[in-house]
Parts: structure tokens; sequence; C-alpha cells
């Protein structure tokens, strides 16, 4: 499950590949994909949005966070959640909602 397209896995590894420790590009894609790809723990939390074109998932323990197209399984995006964003959203059980809820995509 890779990202769209090189200028995209290399966009996304210019502003979220530090927060990961990824060296390169296709490390940064492989944890993606390993993210998304792998089975739900414990701390894995899933929903598919509203308009069924997105799966988005987060994991409240380390807050990472990505959504893929549930089509083709190419990824969007790919991050640890930033502490402002938790905080402007109520929590990471709030961000999580609102990330589910989103159709303006």
């Amino acid at each position: 499950m890779p990202f769209a397209n090189a200028e995209e896995r290399s966009t996304h590894f210019a502003r979220h590949g530090h927060e990961f420790g990824a060296s390169s590009e296709v490390q940064k894609e492989g944890m993606a994909d390993a993210f998304m790809a792998a089975p739900m723990t414990i701390t894995t939390r899933e929903c598919v949005r509203p308009n069924q074109t997105h799966r988005v998932r987060l994991n409240i323990a380390n807050k990472h966070f990505g959504v893929a197209v549930v089509q083709s399984e190419i990824i969007l995006t790919f991050y640890v959640v930033p502490l402002h964003k938790l905080i402007r959203r109520g929590g990471v059980a709030n961000f999580f909602v609102y990330e589910c809820a989103r159709t303006n995509i």
C-alpha cells in the first residue's frame, strides 16, 4: 500500500519523516504501509469515513495517524498527531471522532 506516486512519497517524507526517525522516503513509506496493514491492537482505532472512500487509523498510545483510500489502499497521510491538534479537538478520542466524521476531503 504505497503513496500515490513518488512526489507524494517525497513530500510526505519531507513533512513527517523526522517524526519516525526515517532515514529515507522508502523507509517512511514502509512504516506507513506497516501501520495501515497491521492487525488491530488494543490501542488501535479504525473507521471508514461517511463517504466510504477513506479508511482512518489511529494508535491512541503513540498518536500515529494514517488515512488510506479504501478501494486502492493508497496511503494519503501518515504522521504523529501533534499536541496542538489533540488539544484543539478536545483530546485523542475527540480527534479520532472528528477525523472519522470528516466529509470535507
